[in-house]
């Protein structure tokens, strides 16, 4: 710890002796690694228990990888269990978004069809002048 920081926690009395202690620290840093890993055990089981691929789904995911990153920012890597959990996550995560992305293409689709429906006008192509 650097002796600037050390001045102003003291000045403010807060107490920091235990940041002095690098096990303390490493205890901390391997309990963050370890709730990212049940963490994103959670969410693909929540994954492959709702399927679908609906926003919710993608939501799930996103919010578990940003947790997980910024662990993996504040402890300094993932140990190999927690790196597993994570692929685990990655590789269920990319049907659900393309399954996702395809619903969203066929709604395009869908809705484009729709409005094509109502409005003949719009659907029907230029005249072009074949004989020139």
């Amino acid at each position: 710890m650097r002796e600037s920081a050390a001045n102003r926690y003291k000045v403010f009395q807060i107490p920091m002796e235990w940041m002095l202690d690098n096990g303390i620290v490493n205890q901390i840093k391997l309990a963050s690694v370890k709730l990212a890993m049940k963490y994103m055990k959670r969410v693909s089981a929540e994954l492959e228990m709702v399927g679908g691929g609906g926003p919710e789904e993608e939501e799930l995911v996103v919010q578990g990888v940003r947790f997980a990153f910024r662990v993996h920012q504040f402890a300094g890597g993932f140990d190999v269990e927690t790196m597993k959990a994570f692929e685990e996550l990655r590789d269920k995560a990319r049907p659900s978004h393309v399954q996702c992305q395809s619903q969203q293409q066929q709604q395009k689709l869908v809705s484009f069809d729709t409005m094509l429906r109502r409005n003949p006008v719009a659907n029907s192509a230029p005249e072009t002048n074949s004989r020139e």
